[in-house]
């Protein structure tokens, strides 16, 4: 676990090439330029990146610095968060936040950046 964010901004690994001012996602831990108006974006690449590999610094979907969470189960990077810490995805759940990194099993401390779940509601 990294830490907390400030402001927001955090430095990935690209997974391929991705264009400044591009939404991202997480996929097979790095950052992938968004593909699907369905994905569960993490933020914005502040910078451009040529190709796997690189690193690109993002602007986190957060309105402030990014928190620890304790996971409830195993959470997947880029999975949402509800408040029990899980990633139960069913209708009317409320989702949280989004893990910054994934837990393979209940009480592991992750990064995740966190909203009012009405912006992030599964419906």
């Amino acid at each position: 676990m990294e830490g907390i964010h400030p402001n927001g901004k955090a430095t990935f690994t690209a997974g391929g090439a991705i264009a400044k001012g591009e939404f991202v996602k997480f996929s097979s831990g790095k950052v992938v330029k968004a593909a699907a108006a369905t994905d569960v974006c993490v933020g914005v690449a502040l910078d451009s990146a040529a190709a796997s590999g690189d690193l690109i610094p993002v602007q986190l979907l957060t309105s402030g610095d990014t928190v620890i969470v304790k996971a409830g189960g195993e959470v997947a990077q880029g999975g949402t968060v509800t408040c029990l810490g899980t990633t139960v995805a069913t209708a009317g759940t409320l989702q949280y936040g989004i893990a910054l990194e994934a837990a393979s099993a209940s009480g592991k401390l992750i990064e995740c950046m966190v909203g009012l779940p009405a912006v992030i509601k599964i419906s």
